[in-house]
């Protein structure tokens, strides 16, 4: 049984913004050819064998229909140079076309749109998809990855802004 929390959502917000996490930039294409672009904070490794990831999207997202009707997704791990892909995929009211427009990109397996500019990426099928609150946990099994070495540290986020590491990383 749940109890009520001793705290508002506001609280528990700034609270967990105290754990940095990486940033992340999640495109889908829909079997209808809708697409969706959004920023992700919420993504992390869950198996090796098979290769599966996860992340996390709002049900209020403007994308979340694109990516509930999707069996193909990307996840682009962005740099610190990228800071604007991930303002841009982080605006709420827009459409993934209208994400997308200025962004350079390549139609990908399935036509899911790839950002060729991104260290990182990994693609693959939608697997499972958890309902946890006002959230879903999306589960990808991974069939592509693209990697691309760079010393530019990856976006991180952190008390609410974007932020990167000051340091200069090894290939």
């Amino acid at each position: 049984m749940m109890t009520e929390p001793l705290f508002d959502s506001a609280e528990f917000r700034q609270v967990c913004g105290h754990f940095p996490t990486g940033v992340t930039a999640v495109t889908a294409v829909a079997t209808d050819g809708a697409v969706a672009a959004l920023t992700v904070n919420s993504f992390t490794s869950v198996s090796l064998t098979p290769p599966k990831v996860l992340f996390c999207v709002a049900t209020s997202s403007s994308s979340f229909r694109v990516l509930m009707e999707s069996q193909r997704i990307a996840i682009h791990i962005l740099s610190q140079e990228q800071e604007d892909v991930a303002r841009r995929f982080a605006t709420s009211g827009l459409t993934g076309p209208e994400k997308l427009g200025g962004v350079a990109w390549v139609p990908g397996p399935d036509g899911v749109p790839l950002l060729p500019a991104t260290p990182a990426v990994l693609a693959g099928r939608r697997d499972e998809v958890i309902t946890s609150g006002d959230h879903v946990i999306v589960l990808l099994d991974i069939d592509h990855v693209h990697l691309k070495p760079s010393r530019v540290p990856a976006l991180s986020f952190y008390r609410g802004r974007f932020v990167a590491p000051n340091a200069d990383v090894a290939e």
